[in-house]
């Protein structure tokens, strides 16, 4: 009995030490390797340079403009040159998206969704009378006369939006930045429904910058929405512009238009197209071509955190950015 007694209390203290003492060590299969991603494509130079430009502007003999730059930067780089001009924004945009189009010249909004959907990068920035900064301006027919807004003295512009109620509006398109995105929005702070009808009288979309100030200038609308000086571009076409029109008002400022490149070119050919540009536009043909294709007088560093602000403009005011930009400008 002592024995059995003494068999069973060994057995117990060994089942005992298989549940709760020392455990079986299991052993975990390896995890498998992970696959490998394949490698990003090589940073390569392209065999010819081609520059591609927005009609923010009429488009209308850009090519000719820009020949002595081609020439320019063909020499400057030891390679072929060559100029696109897209029927519309996003033509140039998807064109350096799939490395058709090396060097774009974008405005605010285009660079805003180049950079967020192609990985594209600011170059340099443009810059106009010293500045890398504009604002959009409200102009209007100075015999009308429409109150000069004070924004120190009342930010809504209380009086000028007054005598523009029931009037005809032109501004650019839906995807111009300084033509339709920051007047829209200045004009929602202050009240102001951009709906046709519901404030102003009719609505208009010009179309492009100029055409806009024409349409107050011809008397097809009563004021127009467009970058800050548009007369500029017209006194040779129409001499009296800076009698007959004046601005009137004019919104928080916007960052200059970019010159970027796509994604996928080495850093020391990005360098070297920097320096060309910059190089071309200190000779007396590249500050006449500049000056007569964009009213541009310098290039200088760009930083992508400067376009923060079109980006947070454009969510805000529910604008589809490539919707809006595939539009083809006429």
């Amino acid at each position: 009995m002592k024995r059995f007694m003494a068999g069973m209390l060994a057995l117990s203290l060994t089942l005992l030490a298989g549940c709760g003492g020392a455990k079986t060590e299991t052993k975990t299969p390896a995890p498998a390797a992970p696959s490998t991603a394949p490698a990003a494509p090589a940073a390569k130079k392209p065999d010819t340079l081609t520059i591609g430009f927005v009609p923010s502007q009429d488009a209308a003999g850009i090519e000719s403009k820009v020949k002595p730059m081609e020439d320019y930067l063909s020499k400057a780089l030891n390679m072929p040159v060559k100029t696109f001009v897209g029927t519309n924004f996003v033509g140039v945009i998807e064109a350096m998206g799939s490395s058709k189009v090396d060097v774009g010249w974008l405005n605010p909004l285009s660079y805003v969704m180049a950079s967020g959907d192609y990985g594209a990068e600011v170059l340099l920035k443009t810059s106009r009378k010293g500045a890398t900064q504009y604002r959009a301006q409200l102009t209007v027919r100075a015999e009308d006369n429409i109150p000069v807004c004070d924004v120190a003295k009342d930010a809504k512009c209380t009086a000028t939006f007054a005598a523009l109620k029931g009037k005809k509006v032109a501004f650019v398109d839906a995807a111009s930045t300084s033509g339709y995105l920051f007047p829209a929005s200045f004009a929602k702070g202050a009240g102001i429904s951009i709906v046709k009808g519901e404030f102003f009288g009719d609505i208009i979309m010009a179309g492009q910058h100029d055409a806009a100030a024409k349409l107050v200038y011809n008397k097809g609308a009563d004021a127009s929405w467009t970058f800050e000086d548009v007369r500029e571009n017209l006194v040779k076409e129409l001499p009296d512009v800076k009698t007959k029109l004046v601005p009137v008002a004019y919104t928080n400022w916007i960052p200059n238009d970019t010159v970027s490149v796509r994604k996928g070119l080495p850093a020391d050919f990005k360098a070297e197209i920097k320096k060309a540009l910059q190089d071309f536009i200190k000779t007396d043909e590249g500050k006449k071509v500049l000056l007569d294709l964009y009213t541009i007088d310098g290039l200088v560093d760009g930083n992508d955190a400067d376009y923060n602000v079109v980006r947070d403009m454009a969510k805000n005011m529910g604008v589809d950015i490539k919707s809006e930009l595939s539009k083809t400008k006429k």
